[in-house]
């Protein structure tokens, strides 16, 4: 019988520059084992965990702020079909797509983890409540110190990392680039804290808010697709707009990095 990939031996994980945004080849487990990793090392840097997907890319495109935090960060998982696909324009092989919700469920559940305390930031507060008590419940190891709304202002966010107490973790779940910003103060005020993106729709999900696309979807890469029937206002210019936008930026990219190496390999030596 086959093995899924993630049960067969993945290569050994790296980064490459996707026209000017780091991303990350990590697969879920090897997500999982460099936490294990930075718990084990407190002095290891950076400590900051975040994903790419066309909808952040596109916006890191525009914002250079945005594009700086990422490409500052430990690991920014391929969380996106499309740039799995697409990686081979830099001549780098992503094992699998690394969904920040099903990385962050492998972590939480795996029992092979020590035990840790975490701060949980995003969406409403109720739900971010709800959403560490389903953590608690299902994870052996995690349990979540405090729960803060992501909805106040960044002056709020900066005090409360100013005046945290020793915590292993900083989990954070808010929209683009407002998680990655917040993520960013985090970083500075709490050096020794793993500051990982979740992502608001893990928040949602775990506390019941949002359904998860059926796993025959996010296999095929297909998430989008069921968000955007889920939530057509609100997410139609995401998709329908932003993901040609991604396709011709990544594609013209690629092909430029390629014709570059191309190009200076064909050069005669000096």
């Amino acid at each position: 019988m086959r093995l899924p990939f993630t049960q067969r031996t993945a290569p050994p994980p790296g980064h490459f520059d996707m026209g000017g945004v780091k991303c990350s080849t990590h697969t879920i487990q090897q997500v999982v084992d460099e936490v294990r990793y930075l718990m084990s090392n407190p002095a290891a840097r950076p400590r900051t965990l975040l994903c790419v997907n066309a909808h952040i890319y596109n916006l890191a495109h525009e914002d250079a702020g945005l594009r700086e935090t990422l490409n500052g960060a430990r690991i920014v998982t391929a969380d996106g079909m499309s740039i799995v696909w697409l990686s081979r324009l830099w001549r780098t092989r992503v094992p699998e797509r690394c969904n920040m919700t099903e990385a962050f469920r492998a972590f939480f559940t795996d029992p092979s983890i020590r035990p840790n305390t975490g701060v949980l930031i995003g969406v409403t507060k109720p739900e971010a409540e709800i959403a560490a008590r389903a953590i608690e419940a299902f994870s052996k190891h995690s349990r979540i110190h405090r729960v803060y709304s992501g909805y106040l202002h960044e002056e709020e966010y900066d005090e409360i990392f100013r005046s945290l107490g020793p915590v292993d973790f900083i989990f954070v779940g808010m929209g683009t680039p407002r998680t990655e910003r917040i993520c960013e103060i985090a970083r500075a005020r709490c050096p020794q804290a793993i500051v990982w993106g979740i992502g608001a729709g893990t928040i949602r999900i775990l506390a019941g808010a949002m359904k998860e696309a059926p796993p025959i979807l996010r296999r095929a890469g297909l998430q989008w697709l069921y968000r955007m029937w889920c939530e057509p206002r609100r997410l139609w210019r995401r998709y329908v707009v932003g993901n040609p936008v991604f396709l011709y930026r990544i594609l013209k990219s690629g092909c430029a990095a390629r014709r570059a190496v191309t190009q200076q390999s064909t050069v005669p030596p000096g």
